[in-house]
């Protein structure tokens, strides 16, 4: 069968029983009906399989250590010590939270990673207000992904500058700034769709908890990750993410070690839930991935503007697999040779690859998990403004050209 009418088919037949079987046992279920469709054989179990374990392999250690820091930060009242010594900021917490999200993606390498460290002190900052605490982390995210798709020397964008023989230092000249406009645009969009609730209630640092206990966990890993490049050689493996963080991990066990197995218990079974539905996502998306999807779009596709196709390619892998860095290696892969200058083509990619965060996108159930919000809040919140992101970055893209 047509493996983009199929592709369309399995997004909604994913829509549609996500509300009762759960993300994880609808995308693999999604995946394996998907390549059947399409006339994969005994390699399709072979590409599920593998989907699993990339994204497991990838995201396990940082995911596992993330939530025993925001166990670490939340059970032993450290986020109010935090919150208590950015109190002054408070008033700014939105612009705060973006900033954040988009400085820290950059040395992390990975947006997700950047979004782990970050989600419960952003959660503090907000307030203890539902709403407010929800548009921080929906800032966060939005804004650790305008880094990762636009700045080099990102994932997204080494491989589009490797693989489309594009300058980095012109990827940098015309990346910054259009960063910068979709971030006040982001900005813009998550003030006005999600008006902030006055919270009047002071926080107060708690007497017995101690600045150095409470920033220490946060600080170490980060502190890790940002000095990376100046670690001996030997030593460079402490910047890893996964290592900074475990490392940052082993520290809050270590300031409680009367409720070590408290803090790991709750820090499983929450990362647990995470990784499944992530993992779900990566079967779901590899399976799509292995399709002949990407050079179908490309034959229906040329009869478009040169200037659209690249954004559609890119949009349309963004949502068969959810992940931007094979968004990027994928579309640069079909888009070698296409008439339009290397620079251009790198950003109207890196423009397509903001479209369409839905039910393929890990990132997506990571912010519905961690937030707490509903399908609707999460595409309202996550998708809606990552998608406008897109459409302004491609708008960018083509007065530039």
């Amino acid at each position: 069968m047509d493996p983009f009418l199929v592709f369309l088919a399995a997004v909604i037949f994913v829509s549609l029983i996500i509300p009762k079987l759960g993300p994880f046992l609808s995308l693999v279920i999604s995946a394996i009906a998907f390549g059947l469709l399409v006339g994969m054989g005994g390699e399709l179990l072979g590409y599920v399989s593998t989907g699993l374990s990339r994204i497991f392999s990838s995201l396990a250690l940082v995911v596992f250590s993330g939530a025993l820091l925001a166990e670490y930060l939340r059970s032993t009242e450290s986020l109010e010590r935090i919150v208590s010594d950015l109190g002054k900021l408070a008033d700014k917490s939105l612009a705060i939270s973006g900033a954040a999200g988009y400085l820290i993606s950059l040395p992390v390498m990975c947006s997700i990673t950047a979004y782990m460290i970050l989600q419960p002190v952003v959660s503090g900052l907000a307030g203890k207000d539902n709403v407010s605490s929800k548009r921080a982390l929906f800032m966060t995210a939005a804004c650790s992904i305008i880094s990762f798709n636009l700045i080099y020397p990102s994932p997204v964008m080494i491989i589009l500058s490797t693989g489309l023989q594009a300058a980095p230092s012109d990827l940098l000249m015309r990346g910054i700034p259009i960063s910068l406009v979709l971030f006040a645009l982001a900005y813009i969009f998550m003030k006005r769709f999600f008006p902030e609730k006055t919270n009047t209630r002071e926080i107060r640092a708690p007497a017995k908890m101690s600045r150095s206990r409470a920033w220490a966990p946060l600080l170490v890993p980060i502190a890790l990750i940002l000095l990376g490049g100046g670690l001996p050689e030997k030593a460079r493996i402490l910047a890893d993410p996964g290592i900074a963080l475990l490392l940052g991990a082993m520290l809050c066990l270590a300031l409680v070690r009367e409720k070590m197995q408290d803090l790991i218990h709750v820090a499983a079974r929450r990362s647990g839930v995470i990784l499944l539905d992530l993992c779900g996502a990566g079967a779901f998306g590899y399976v799509v991935a292995q399709s002949d999807l990407g050079q179908e779009i490309y034959r229906l596709g040329h009869f478009l503007p040169a200037l659209l196709l690249p954004f559609l390619v890119s949009a349309a892998l963004q949502l068969a697999q959810g992940s931007r860095v094979v968004t990027a290696t994928v579309a640069a892969q079909i888009l070698a040779g296409y008439p339009l200058p290397a620079v251009t083509l790198a950003l109207l990619i890196a423009a397509g690859a903001f479209m369409f965060s839905y039910v393929t996108d890990p990132y997506f159930w990571l912010i519905k998990s961690s937030t707490g919000a509903s399908m609707k809040e999460t595409v309202l919140g996550y998708t809606l403004p990552l998608g406008l992101l897109g459409l302004a970055a491609y708008a960018m893209a083509v007065v530039l050209h």
